[in-house]
């Protein structure tokens, strides 16, 4: 039987004693389960709302009336998630009937992005390779740009005109901008590339975009705090966090060896389907296909909208402060852009992520990837 995170308590016993060892110094679960009573008068209703959860109506009933729960913590970063794969099933009213594809189209009349030079302000330095980068509108930081897609439409990645050349077309783009931003500012060192592909992702602008930030003094919240994190779990324990990262994910078949990057269908995901890529650095041959081939995962899961960002050590000369510290490149679907409900609330702005798909079930769609 393939493994699933309902069955994390087995998968986890069955590891040899090093793994097991690895594991219980990175992570912690609970498993429980949610009793659900719904009155008769609900039955039909639930029959036909979560008619995919088995295939009589006595199966349905039962697997709402008892749910599995698996809760996992990240020790060292306080991340946690909690799974619940019925939770997917569950009717959203709230959705827009409007076709993607039709909207996406229509707004290429009006399209910005289509028209840079005459549409979109640069940056002090100027634009990278004409009309690839422009500066934000309104920017996050001091150091705020984009870089514009050839093409309209962000969906291209579901098709097989979409290549691995245009990844590396961004990637060396985006760096080039963020050298142009240390040269004019030395102290502007930490740069964050990050793709919101449609408005469920928080882009503003269909047209296909990354963005891209320079910061300066110190990296941004979350990349400061997991250095700050993996630099603690090497104190506590002796063993460097992200090698043990890659590890754990392995033992558990939670990892897929593209080229000289690793691909981790994420324990303790942000949200759903998080992918996170490991890589020695920005400039590795192997990232722009790691991260196309991610992309390809995310078409054959019928991802429409998604987050990208990466992590990356400060620009300059190494800084001893970062020893260690990998490229991480995370991947995270938003949801159906058709539904209008947030796909994150209180629980995942405050407590613990709440996520219906199945890690184990990701890695599969991973290693089924061409």
């Amino acid at each position: 039987m393939a493994a699933t995170i309902s069955m994390l308590d087995r998968t986890v016993s069955a590891l040899g004693p090093d793994d097991r060892r690895r594991f219980d110094r990175m992570y912690e679960f609970v498993k429980s389960e949610a009793v659900v009573l719904p009155p008769p008068a609900m039955e039909n209703w639930i029959a036909a709302a979560f008619k995919y959860l088995a295939p009589t109506r006595e199966g349905i009933l039962e697997a709402i009336r008892r749910q599995p729960i698996i809760h996992v913590l990240a020790r060292a970063t306080g991340q946690a998630t909690l799974f619940n794969a019925i939770r997917s099933q569950r009717p959203i009213e709230a959705k827009d009937a409007t076709d993607l594809e039709q909207e996406i189209e229509a707004a290429r009349a009006k399209c910005s992005f289509c028209r840079p030079l005459e549409q979109t302000p640069a940056n002090t330095f100027g634009r990278i390779g004409e009309k690839k980068t422009c500066a934000n509108v309104a920017a996050y930081d001091g150091y705020h740009g984009l870089v514009i897609f050839e093409d309209h439409s962000p969906l291209r990645f579901r098709h097989g005109e979409f290549k691995p050349d245009e990844v590396a077309d961004m990637i060396a783009t985006s760096r080039a901008w963020a050298e142009k931003c240390h040269a004019e500012d030395p102290q502007a060192r930490f740069f964050f590339l990050m793709w919101n592909c449609l408005w469920k992702a928080g882009a503003s602008i269909i047209h296909g975009h990354a963005q891209m930030t320079v910061g300066r003094k110190f990296h941004y919240g979350k990349v400061e705090r997991l250095r700050r994190d993996a630099i603690a779990y090497q104190r506590q324990s002796g063993a460097d966090y992200f090698a043990d990262l890659v590890a754990i994910h392995e033992s558990l078949g939670l990892a897929v060896r593209w080229g000289s990057v690793t691909a981790l269908a994420h324990l303790v995901p942000a949200k759903e389907r998080e992918i996170i890529l490991v890589a020695d650095r920005f400039e590795s041959p192997d990232l722009p296909q790691a991260i196309w081939r991610a992309l390809k995962v995310y078409a054959a899961e019928d991802v429409k909208s998604y987050n990208l960002a990466v992590y990356m050590p400060p620009l300059g000369k190494p800084d001893p402060d970062w020893r260690g510290f990998p490229v991480l490149v995370h991947l995270v679907d938003r949801g159906d852009p058709a539904a209008k409900t947030a796909d994150v609330g209180a629980m995942e702005m405050y407590a613990s992520a709440v996520v219906s798909s199945d890690p184990f079930a990701l890695a599969e769609a991973m290693k089924k990837s061409a």
